[in-house]
């Protein structure tokens, strides 16, 4: 017999109302605690309509990103921006963020097109 077990995480993030600098924090600790136990992730993300962000946000997200790239890179499986309109998903959709980003890299208005994409990939796991 072979037995063959697999685990892929699924992370959503839905941004609303504001987003604090702690907020910020805790969500991309959780994504280096997947980060440190090798867990293959998929992440999901929107923002909703008037969401605001702490100042800091950027400089938050970037200082963590250039610190956990590579591994991000390995573990990260794919990534689904989820746009709340055509503008932003004009704005999403190019091609220096599937570049920057150096992993499959998916923009679409429609959640559940997402989670087909997402579907597709693990579909692609070689046992």
């Amino acid at each position: 017999m072979v037995l063959r077990v697999t685990q892929t995480a699924l992370v959503e993030a839905v941004f609303q109302n504001h987003v604090s600098a702690e907020e910020i924090r805790e969500w991309l600790a959780h994504i280096g605690c997947l980060i440190e136990r090798q867990q293959p992730f998929f992440f999901i993300s929107s923002t909703q309509v008037n969401t605001t962000f702490d100042r800091d946000y950027r400089n938050i997200q970037a200082f963590w990103y250039r610190e956990h790239k590579p591994a991000f890179q390995i573990y990260c499986r794919g990534l689904v921006r989820i746009a709340g309109d055509a503008a932003e998903q004009a704005r999403l959709d190019v091609p220096a963020l599937h570049r920057s980003w150096g992993i499959p890299y998916f923009v679409t208005q429609e959640r559940q097109l997402g989670y087909y994409w997402i579907a597709e990939r693990l579909m692609d796991v070689k046992p």
